[in-house]
């Protein structure tokens, strides 16, 4: 009986119950879970007008089956009739009093109609306003097995990279914050937010339509090929939902409804599209933006001799100490957790004219180098036109524009003219 605010009813035994999480109204909420002042846990559910009481089913419940019934891995009667041997409380409120009498008794014994096996929670509306999450990433082994941590953590990374990037195209800025992970459960609670103006889609509109367009096959085919996505970070998704054989759902809280559903049948039949996509696009990340091979080599001796590279060391201005630490990583000379590798170690010790051919070798069996040459029908990056490296990228490179792409190019163009110089 909601008679004030948030509150649905007072008992002897529970205490004051509040509304917390509803899954059915009918004028006011029947089906819902609700707290009392202590915040311990109960499920409601309502059974109509009787003589001149209200009844109803009320439930002392664990945080975990409340998951579970929220995440659809049990049905509404699973709440009610856990067990043959379980018991429930029968409530009747005096329509005129307002009064509650409660009653144990089996749920096995209860004469009243209840709901079927395959009745499910269609919708999750938070009540009282004290949920942050807005949505699920729900990850599930096909093979029903238990999923190392490890897994878990990058498969979630990876989903949300995924997401952030491909709703980017389209002009939808949102971040994925992950809160918690439900225990027990292969599911991160996370929590959306759209950095949003006048002129941006609204996410759970457009962007819910645009993410549903990765499930339809021949949709997602031509965003692909469209590159309205970062193809590696697809890729990397990809490669861990198969390697691990995972399903992934990103669910909406409020409707309980799957906008994205990933199954490893689904990617396997995409992997040879996206391969093939691979072969003729580059990724933004790819393409070097520092300039200078002295500089890029001074990164090597500072990042070896003293672990840490500043822009004050190296002699650029503080953005410019990424561009060549990625210009390092991309080369192959650098691991991704900053130590030099073997052929790093080797460039750096060597004289001028020995590490311009490492570089050399390293930029011509780089995936920028390769294609570069390919586009230009050479085999050698002495016999390329260093003056065709824009329109290579605006062609060819994924997630730059035209200007950016220019600009991009001046580093590869001081790179072949280096590289010629000592050749």
């Amino acid at each position: 009986m909601n008679t004030h605010s948030n509150v649905f009813m007072k008992t002897p035994r529970f205490g004051v119950l509040s509304y917390y999480n509803v899954y059915s109204f009918y004028i006011e909420p029947i089906i819902f879970t609700a707290k009392n002042e202590f915040g311990q846990l109960f499920f409601c559910y309502s059974l109509g007008i009787e003589d001149r009481d209200d009844v109803w089913i009320v439930i002392p419940v664990s945080q975990d089956l409340v998951h579970r019934l929220e995440q659809k891995e049990i049905p509404v009667v699973k709440m009610i009739k856990q067990s043959k041997t379980s018991r429930v409380f029968l409530v009747k409120v005096d329509l005129e009093t307002l009064e509650a009498t409660e009653t144990e008794v089996f749920s096995k014994s209860l004469k009243y109609q209840m709901p079927k096996d395959s009745y499910f929670i269609r919708e999750n509306i938070n009540y009282d306003g004290s949920r942050e999450h807005t949505h699920k990433i729900r990850i599930a082994s096909q093979q029903r097995k238990q999923i190392p941590s490890g897994v878990l953590d990058r498969a979630s990374e990876a989903f949300g990279d995924f997401c952030r990037h491909y709703l980017k195209k389209f002009g939808i800025a949102v971040s994925i914050f992950s809160l918690d992970a439900i225990r027990g459960s292969f599911v991160y609670r996370v929590h959306a937010i759209q950095q949003r103006d006048d002129k941006s889609p609204d996410f759970t509109v457009a962007g819910y339509e645009y993410l549903s367009r990765i499930n339809a096959k021949d949709k997602f085919v031509t965003s692909l090929e469209d590159r309205e996505i970062d193809l590696r970070i697809v890729r990397k998704l990809f490669d861990i939902i198969s390697k691990h054989d995972l399903k992934i759902q990103f669910i909406e809280e409020s409707s309980t409804a799957s906008i994205v559903d990933l199954t490893p049948d689904y990617v396997n039949g995409l992997m040879s599209t996206i391969d093939e996509n691979l072969n003729k696009y580059l990724d933004s990340t790819m393409v070097p933006q520092a300039d200078n091979l002295d500089t890029l080599k001074r990164y090597l001796t500072v990042l070896d001799d003293e672990h840490i590279v500043t822009a004050e060391k190296l002699g650029v201005v503080p953005r410019q100490v990424s561009y060549y630490r990625d210009a390092c990583e991309m080369l192959g000379l650098v691991h991704e957790y900053s130590k030099l590798t073997p052929i790093g170690i080797k460039a750096k010790k060597s004289d001028e004219k020995d590490f311009i051919k490492i570089i050399k070798h390293q930029f011509e069996n780089s995936d920028c180098g390769y294609m570069w040459m390919n586009a230009e029908g050479v085999e050698d990056i002495l016999e390329i036109d260093e003056a065709s490296g824009a329109d290579f990228l605006i062609q060819r490179c994924n997630g730059l524009s035209e200007s950016t792409s220019r600009r991009r190019a001046q580093t590869l163009k001081s790179w072949v003219l280096k590289i010629k110089e000592f050749s």
